[in-house]
């Protein structure tokens, strides 16, 4: 999400302690599906500029397949230009998969409004009021980032505060993906990020990076990021270990809680197939 705006993982965990000591129910009341009978996908308002980054986005692929083409031909210093060919070849394939992205994200059962910024910066939010997912997009960069959080949202890897403005179970590994991702189409977009190092291919893109970026006063962007892989279906353990901050009130949890029990939550009941 928006590198200089890391959602922290603050729950009502009062409310979840004070569940813990009545008799455990599974029946998920107060988690609250996001589905519908019916395919929203993008909103009607929002097409032309989600079909504006589409364009621009395969537009590059085909670019990277133009350059690819022309270096395979080349016959000077092949050592070096073969492993420029494994990069640029990364990078289309993981455009590829951002562009299937983008077609299941248009087939989806949860509404998606696009929310231009002046900034090359963006979030990915739940709009409690038209019970909608909200992406705040920049550039295109900036538009492959989000969608991969979308593209998480719907697989389980993050959910949503059906009350708050808030979102939950993020991890490093999280950001690894969408940076990755939007990488693959601009690289000096995550290249002029401040970290331990400056990433001059996708596979140095890793959540140690990650943990290591920081804003421009400085402060760590996702110091609040769980360290280890956590989704809904998480349990009380792993939560444990991943925000150890939290760990005395995650002790009120019934042992097979998952975050599907934590009260508010909008999560995906049928997670959407997204090719990986």
């Amino acid at each position: 999400m928006s590198r200089l705006h890391s959602y922290v993982l603050i729950m009502n965990l009062v409310g979840f302690a004070s569940m813990a000591d009545a008799p455990f129910m599974n029946d998920h009341s107060d988690a609250i599906p996001l589905v519908s009978s019916a395919p929203k996908g993008i909103n009607s308002l929002c097409l032309d500029e989600w079909s504006r980054h589409k364009e621009l986005i395969i537009n590059k692929r085909d670019s990277l397949y133009y350059v690819i083409s022309v270096k395979e031909k080349a016959n000077r210093n092949k050592e070096k230009i073969h492993h420029e060919i494994l990069s640029l070849k990364a990078r289309m394939a993981s455009l590829d998969k951002v562009l299937d992205l983008v077609n299941a994200l248009e087939k989806s059962d949860v509404e998606y409004i696009l929310k231009p910024s002046s900034k090359a910066e963006g979030s990915t939010a739940y709009d409690t009021h038209r019970k909608c997912i909200v992406l705040t997009v920049g550039s295109t960069a900036n538009f492959i980032h989000e969608i991969t959080h979308g593209g998480q949202y719907e697989v389980g890897e993050i959910i949503f505060d059906s009350l708050l403005d808030k979102s939950y179970l993020q991890d490093l590994y999280d950001e690894t993906e969408a940076y990755k991702a939007q990488f693959a189409y601009d690289p000096s977009s995550v290249s002029e990020l401040k970290s331990s190092s400056v990433p001059r291919s996708m596979d140095d893109i890793t959540p140690q990076w990650v943990e290591n970026l920081q804003s421009p006063e400085g402060e760590k962007t996702y110091s609040n990021h769980s360290k280890i892989r956590v989704n809904i279906h998480s349990g009380k353990a792993v939560l444990m270990i991943a925000y150890p901050n939290l760990a005395n009130q995650f002790k009120g949890w019934a042992d097979s809680w998952t975050m599907k029990e934590a009260p508010n939550v909008v999560y995906k009941r049928q997670p959407l197939i997204v090719r990986k």
